[in-house]
Parts: C-alpha cells; sequence; structure tokens
C-alpha cells in the first residue's frame, strides 16, 4: 500500500508506504515546483530500478562477473501505444549469449511485467 497526499502546493505530493516518503511533482513549466519526480518519471524508475535489481539477482545467482549495472529507460508512443525503451550497461565479462540472456531476464522482473500484462484500475471516492 502506498498514499499520496497533496494539498495546495501546486503540485507537490508526498507518497508514503509507512516507511519511507518521496516527494512527487511536476516541473514548474507544468504549473509544479519541480521538488521531485513528476509522475511519469517515478513509473520510469520504478521499471529502471527492478530491471536492475533483477539482473543483480540472476548475475549474483549465476556467478557471472559484473562490477556495475545501469538501466536507463525512456518512454514513447509508437502505432499510439507507450513503449518504454530500456538501455541496458553491465560493466563486466559478458559474452554475446549471456548479454542475450540478460534481455529475456530484464523482461521477466516483477514491475516489467505488470506493465505488459492488461491490468484495471479501479477507483472509489469516499
Amino acid at each position: 500500500m502506498v498514499k499520496a497526499t497533496i494539498n495546495k502546493e501546486h503540485y507537490a505530493c508526498s507518497v508514503t508506504n509507512g516507511s519511507h516518503q518521496v516527494i512527487v511533482d511536476e516541473p514548474v513549466e507544468l504549473g509544479g515546483t519541480h521538488k521531485g519526480f513528476a509522475p511519469k518519471g517515478l513509473l520510469m524508475a520504478s521499471l529502471a530500478s527492478c530491471v536492475a535489481i533483477t539482473l543483480r539477482m540472476y548475475v549474483d545467482r549465476k556467478g557471472w562477473t559484473v562490477d556495475k549495472i545501469e538501466v536507463e529507460v525512456n518512454m514513447g508512443i509508437e502505432n499510439a501505444e507507450n513503449i518504454f525503451f530500456e538501455e541496458i550497461t553491465c560493466t563486466g565479462d559478458l559474452t554475446e549469449e549471456q548479454k542475450l540472456r540478460l534481455e529475456d531476464i530484464a523482461a521477466k522482473c516483477p514491475v516489467s511485467k505488470i506493465l505488459t500484462a492488461g491490468n484495471e484500475v479501479r477507483s472509489k471516492v469516499l
């Protein structure tokens, strides 16, 4: 469970899971105060961090030599659909076969699975 709270300040929003807090906001050019990630940026951050963590777990389990994993995520639209573009850089000693395997594993991270599945959002105003 996460909870977002916004007061009158445009558009800084406090988000908490009970243990941690982040600020989500819009950039100044959209009327915000630019105090934190924009909502789409936070979504991309969730995907990038989930992919990085999933790959680190896999690499460690396999005993492969990888010192650093960087995942850059951008969003775009193709054929009227939202597309997430991931560029993954692994610093270490990997074969082409291992790199291809990591591409497959990246698509299996929990956030990637959520984003690619047919989902429904149900809202109720109390």
